[in-house]
C-alpha cells in the first residue's frame, strides 16, 4: 500500500510538471536523470502490484522526457532521439577528444541537467546562465552534467524492458 501511495504521489507530481516527469524540483542535482528513472522503478512496481496501466504511462512519460521531450529538445540517451547525447564523460568513448577513440554505443544514459553543482570547467560556463532543466551541455569535459554511471543506466534498462513487456514501447 505504501509503495502504491508513493507511486500515486509521483504521478500527481508529474501532472504538475510541464514535461510530465515524476520529479518536482526547482533545482536539478548531479545525476538528475537517475532520480527520474529511480522513481520510474517505483511506478513499475506499482504496475506489477495493481495492473493499472497509469503507472506504465507514467514511466513512458518519464522516458519521453529522457529521449527529448524537455526544454532543450535533447535526448539524454546516446543513439536515440532526434538529438541524442554524443559526448558522455567517459575515458574510452572519448571521440570528442580523440578522433581515434570510439563514439559511445547507442543506449547510454548521461546524468542530465544539474543546476546545483558547476564543478567542472565546462559546466562552470553555465553558472548564472541557466536554471533547472536547462543546465546541461553535451561535452566530454562536463562530468557534472554528462557523466555516465552503471547505477544510472541499470534503471534505464529496467524501465525500457518493462515498457516493452507492458506494450507501451511499441
Amino acid at each position: 500500500q505504501a509503495l502504491v501511495a508513493t507511486a500515486d504521489a509521483y504521478l500527481a507530481q508529474a501532472r504538475e510538471e510541464g514535461y510530465l516527469i515524476p520529479f518536482k524540483a526547482l533545482d536539478y542535482q548531479w545525476g538528475s536523470n537517475s532520480a527520474i528513472l529511480n522513481r520510474s522503478l517505483i511506478l513499475g512496481h506499482a504496475y506489477d502490484f495493481t495492473g493499472e496501466r497509469k503507472y506504465l504511462q507514467g514511466i513512458a512519460d518519464a522516458m519521453d522526457y529522457l529521449l527529448g521531450r524537455n526544454p532543450l529538445d535533447q535526448s539524454y540517451v546516446t543513439g536515440y532521439g532526434a538529438r541524442p547525447a554524443k559526448n558522455p564523460h567517459h575515458r574510452f568513448w572519448a571521440h570528442q577528444n580523440d578522433p581515434n577513440s570510439p563514439m559511445p554505443p547507442p543506449g547510454v544514459l548521461v546524468g542530465g541537467p544539474n543546476s546545483v553543482s558547476f564543478s567542472d570547467p565546462v559546466a562552470v560556463r553555465l553558472k548564472g546562465k541557466c536554471t533547472g532543466q536547462t543546465c546541461w551541455i553535451d561535452d566530454i569535459g562536463a562530468w557534472s552534467l554528462n557523466e555516465i554511471a552503471v547505477n544510472w543506466n541499470a534503471p534505464l534498462l529496467w524501465a525500457t524492458s518493462l515498457l516493452d513487456e507492458g506494450g507501451l514501447a511499441r
